[in-house]
């Protein structure tokens, strides 16, 4: 989640540009996949309500996302573990 933050601030202090076009964006899609959601957004929105949907989608989207992935890695682990013993 502190990666998805990172990304969502760098992208909301204007250091990573809206389109994907950019390496900078390139590379903060590649770490945080939900990050997909700021073509959606834009760069500049005002209302408060706006920015806390997209900053709390983006973030619990990428920790889902990792969480899924973490649990699929233990079980492939845990199941090639076993068939050894």
């Amino acid at each position: 989640m502190a990666v998805a933050l990172a990304v969502y601030f760098t992208w909301r202090s204007g250091a990573i540009p809206g389109g994907f076009d950019n390496p900078a964006a390139i590379l903060a899609l590649i770490v945080c996949p939900p990050f997909i959601l700021s073509i959606a957004a834009g760069p500049a929105l005002d209302a408060d309500l706006a920015i806390v949907l997209i900053a709390g989608t983006i973030v619990l989207a990428n920790a889902f996302l990792y969480a899924g992935v973490a649990a699929g890695g233990y079980f492939v682990f845990t199941s090639l573990r076993r068939r050894r013993s």
